[in-house]
């Protein structure tokens, strides 16, 4: 297995328990509940992110923000496209 299968391996693997997580939460809590903490606690982690790896280089705090609205709107573009067609 190559670092890179690996890497993507680990990266499935996270976005599923991810996943498990927030589908297993629909019980206690509406759906957009669920969104919107899973949302609110992807923007601390990657603020955390953004403390740790600011203090070993210097870093743009706007591209930081602008590269990871980027990826969430590709990530969020791509995930309604695979859950809104028939193949699921």
């Amino acid at each position: 297995m190559t670092q890179d299968t690996e890497l993507d391996q680990k990266f499935n693997e996270t976005v599923d328990s991810f996943m498990e997580a927030a589908v297993s939460k629909e019980k206690a809590l509406s759906v957009p509940q669920v969104s919107s903490s899973f949302l609110y606690t992807s923007a601390c982690y990657s603020a955390r992110y953004f403390a740790i790896k600011s203090e070993k280089e210097k870093i743009s705090l706007e591209e930081f923000v602008r590269e990871h609205v980027e990826f969430f709107e590709s990530a969020l573009r791509n995930g309604i496209e695979y859950y809104t067609t028939d193949d699921v």
